[in-house]
């Protein structure tokens, strides 16, 4: 949860993030901050975090009491990577595997652990994960103009829980620590009971999940590469209209039916939004190529900032221009996101010092060649 934070406006890769083998590390040990805008003190802004965890919360506090947390900064949208999650709230439990995500809404008191720690004991695996916190307004679904009714994520597909409270009294009535964080500074207080007492509730402020598998993808049939706001499942809103403060956007297996001599990717271009992506499996359709130090991983990550040059790197850029795009193509390869913001954003130490970082990213470029004749060449 730092606050050191800096500007760069350089492309930025890094691989997956690690965690410390023989080192037992709970959720809210766990986070580490990569980027972040605004002041929370302000409601403005947004934070990125990765995660990496091996320990529940329930039962890690230093005197073995069970660990709890709220966010009094803003809602956090999480997005497992690796190890499915077992969430409890206020409001009633929640599990969240990959290629899933919930929402938990500022406020909500909440205790992350993994679904089936036997895994993580028996392997040394551990749990995996990103979070985009919005430090203003709520995520809500994106506005649908001429799509009309249908398609993208569709709310009927949003889960939220039912009521559970601790009913046993070596439970209800057992001691614990409640973290709050706090303006990016995180406060903890001792609870003589859990704060799991809730038997019912009514309203729409609560916690909620989504299974990505069920997002309805809308794409061109004609020609062209549309904007990546068609993948947009969740947004918050910006000041200026036609941007956000933050948007979740998804990268599914889908058709992509284009017509004939169209370059499929992404093209080259700078953008007005600062965009952050990550892999939760497979690989990304225009980040195929291996150079840089490790290339576009699962549990890694990228950025580009707002007005950095980006684009398709050097092998899926050759590879493209040579498909003839005659016929739909079933992209089944993988499953990326972009955290997409209005936001200019500062960097945190640990992604600019860690060992994940590749500093040799730009190099993924290399070997793009000029692609159109000179003067003189045309008129050989």
């Amino acid at each position: 949860w730092s606050t050191d934070m800096k500007l760069d406006p350089n492309p930025m890769r890094w691989g997956a993030i690690p965690l410390q083998p023989g080192k037992r590390v709970n959720f809210i040990q766990g986070v580490h901050t990569l980027l972040g805008s605004g002041d929370a003190t302000c409601k403005s802004g947004i934070g990125i975090y990765v995660y990496a965890f091996n320990t529940n919360m329930s039962g890690s506090a230093s005197g073995g009491e069970d660990l709890h947390m709220y966010n009094s900064d803003g809602d956090f949208l999480i997005v497992p990577q690796q190890e499915a999650l077992w969430i409890q709230t206020e409001i009633g439990r929640l599990t969240v595997a990959p290629g899933e995500i919930c929402v938990i809404p500022r406020g909500i008191v909440f205790t992350v652990n993994i679904l089936n720690p036997e895994n993580t004991a028996e392997d040394g695996s551990f749990a995996r994960g990103y979070i985009l916190e919005i430090f203003r307004g709520n995520f809500i679904l994106p506005e649908l103009g001429p799509i009309g009714s249908n398609g993208l994520a569709n709310s009927r597909d949003f889960l939220h829980p039912t009521a559970h409270y601790e009913s046993e009294d070596s439970q209800a009535n057992k001691s614990c620590i409640i973290v709050n964080k706090f303006g990016q500074h995180l406060f903890q207080r001792s609870n003589p009971h859990s704060p799991y007492n809730v038997v019912a509730w009514h309203g729409n402020y609560l916690p909620y999940k989504y299974d990505l598998g069920r997002f309805c993808a809308v794409n061109s049939v004609t020609y062209d590469h549309p904007d990546p706001s068609i993948y947009t499942v969740l947004t918050a809103k910006g000041d200026e209209n036609g941007t956000a403060l933050a948007d979740f956007v998804i990268f599914p297996p889908r058709v992509m039916a284009t017509d004939q001599n169209t370059f499929r990717p992404p093209w080259f271009h700078r953008n007005v939004m600062t965009e952050f992506m990550g892999l939760i499996y497979g690989k990304y359709d225009a980040k195929k190529g291996k150079k840089g130090s490790g290339g576009f991983v699962p549990g890694g990550a990228s950025l580009h900032s707002i007005m950095t040059p980006h684009g398709p790197d050097a092998a899926s850029y050759d590879a493209n221009v040579k498909n003839p795009c005659d016929e739909p193509t079933k992209f089944e390869g993988g499953l990326a996101f972009m955290f997409e913001s209005s936001a200019m954003c500062k960097l945190s130490q640990y992604a600019l010092n860690c060992e994940q970082r590749e500093r040799d990213y730009a190099s993924c470029w290399d070997g793009l060649d000029r692609a159109f004749p000179t003067q003189a060449e045309e008129e050989k």
